[in-house]
């Protein structure tokens, strides 16, 4: 009899264990965000992606199968913004609302450049980005406050970018973040001047 009850308890008990399991294996959600693309294939990738220039951004703002993405808070934004660009703060990139447009952007084969404060802002958002897939995403070079200088024509030697080479070292940031390590991006050498301040006439007349 007791041989009986306790056959009977290991077979409740069983049963409730296999019953768990399965609500368990039916309410599993699926992970929000899956990376189309491994880490070790991402240096790669976002290497041979072609990066905007501002130059180029001061005509790509007009065209229609290109979508400007101000990755800043939406004070900078109201402050200050490149015509046409929409703002998604990097805080809400990936909110519902907004991971539909990018959804749609990509669907309607539309180049998005995401841009912020200086290149750097903008480079792990656009990663993260091209990471889980939207390979239509890159980013604007310098970021805006190159392009409010570019526009006041106040761009010296100093405050210039390299055109040639990725303005930071990807393979090195992707490295570093697999490994836990700190993503501080190191710059590349400066070798090519986009734009150089525009030299003021003397002034006319004598003494």
């Amino acid at each position: 009899m007791e041989e009986l009850k306790r056959t009977k308890r290991i077979t409740i008990a069983t049963f409730s264990f296999v019953i768990v399991l399965a609500i368990a294996f039916f309410t599993l959600k699926k992970p929000m965000f899956e990376f189309k693309t491994a880490p070790e294939d991402m240096a790669f990738e976002l290497m041979m992606v072609e990066q905007v220039t501002p130059e180029d951004a001061m005509m790509l703002v007009y065209d229609s199968t290109v979508i400007f993405v101000d990755i800043r808070n939406i004070y900078d934004y109201r402050a200050d913004h490149l015509e046409n660009a929409i703002s998604i703060p990097t805080a809400k990139l990936l909110n519902k609302e907004n991971k539909s447009l990018f959804d749609k952007w990509q669907a309607d084969s539309l180049q998005v450049v995401l841009y912020g404060r200086d290149e750097l802002q903008a480079t792990s958002p656009w990663m993260l980005l091209y990471q889980l897939g939207y390979t239509n995403t890159t980013l604007l070079l310098g970021g805006m406050d190159y392009v409010i200088k570019l526009y006041e024509g106040d761009v010296n030697d100093d405050n210039t970018f390299n055109v040639e080479a990725p303005a930071y070292d990807y393979a090195g940031i992707i490295a570093a973040a697999s490994s836990g390590e700190s993503t501080v991006a190191a710059s590349q050498p400066k070798k090519t001047v986009v734009v150089r301040k525009k030299k003021k006439k003397a002034a006319e007349g004598g003494c």
